[in-house]
């Protein structure tokens, strides 16, 4: 599998790595072993992590997935084998400080991002590559993108106790159709269709599994990929709103302020400010544990 890594950074508590994947093979690859303790956050695209016959995480840009050093897994690509990830390896005896101080000795596989989460991560991203991220930034993020995952995790228990395959087979089925294309105008119909289900049963196991009501979780499949075209092209925030199934700019910029913490305009230029401070605040308050 054809991977490229970068170096961000790196510090006595905290490395942060830029892996981009690209492999038009889409079956499940051979074991791997976390070589540390890491957080493994998605930018773009989705794959999937097996880490046991019955056990699987769909990763995508709204989830972050834990892997403390020895856990192994293996890797498929259900859709598009291409995706984008920061990987923040931290030092030992911080990764277990921060679980004592989460107060879990079962790591969970991963957790959901909140939207400020989403938006901070991205920033973070851009602004490490671009030299305005200080040291203390940086780590201070980093500490909390982990507080956070150990937090919030599951996985190790919650997958086998799943009753039914089938229903989790069309769960995952749901995610990838409102991810590959975030911007159609799906009916409960029409997707409980797709995914051979009905639309109670859909919504009722959706919400159970993932823990947000499907046009949330569209909303912020919307709103990750809103990010990225924010940051990373100079396309109007009425073309970005349209393209992605909003109604109106105003549509787009009341969710996307709503859900993040400040409109789109205002978040796209903060990547380009040497002093990020009180946007850090705003949306680092998505990874507090009260969050």
């Amino acid at each position: 599998m054809p991977l490229a890594r970068t170096v961000l950074y790196t510090g006595e508590i905290l490395s942060i790595r830029y892996v981009s994947c690209r492999s038009a093979d889409k079956r499940v690859g051979d074991i791997e072993y976390s070589e540390g303790n890491n957080l493994i956050l998605p930018l773009r695209g989705v794959f999937l992590e097996h880490f046991s016959s019955s056990q699987q995480v769909l990763a995508e840009p709204n989830v972050a997935l834990l892997f403390p050093a020895g856990r192994p897994s293996r890797i498929s690509h259900p859709l598009a084998a291409e995706d984008d990830c920061l990987v923040m390896q931290f030092a030992p005896e911080v990764f277990q400080q921060i679980m004592e101080t989460a107060e879990t000795k079962d790591v969970g596989t991963h957790c959901m991002l909140a939207p400020p989460a989403m938006g901070w991560r991205n920033l973070l991203w851009r602004r490490i590559e671009r030299g305005l991220a200080g040291q203390l930034e940086i780590e201070e993020s980093g500490l909390a993108f982990l507080n956070y995952a150990l937090r919030h995790s599951s996985g190790n228990r919650d997958m086998v106790r799943r009753k039914s395959i089938k229903a989790s087979r069309q769960v995952e089925m749901a995610r990838l159709a409102l991810l590959e294309n975030p911007e159609f105008k799906w009916t409960l119909a029409e997707l409980a269709k797709k995914v051979a289900s009905s639309p109670f049963h859909l919504t009722r196991m959706f919400h159970k599994q993932v823990g947000a009501a499907l046009h949330r979780y569209q909303l912020r499949t919307r709103l990750a990929r809103a990010i990225d075209l924010l940051l990373d092209t100079r396309i109007d925030i009425t073309t970005i709103a349209l393209d992605l199934g909003f109604s109106s700019h105003s549509h787009f910029t009341a969710s996307f302020r709503q859900m993040i913490g400040l409109p789109p305009l205002k978040f796209r230029e903060t990547v380009r400010s040497v002093d990020a401070t009180k946007i850090r605040k705003i949306l680092i308050a998505g990874l507090k544990p009260s969050a």
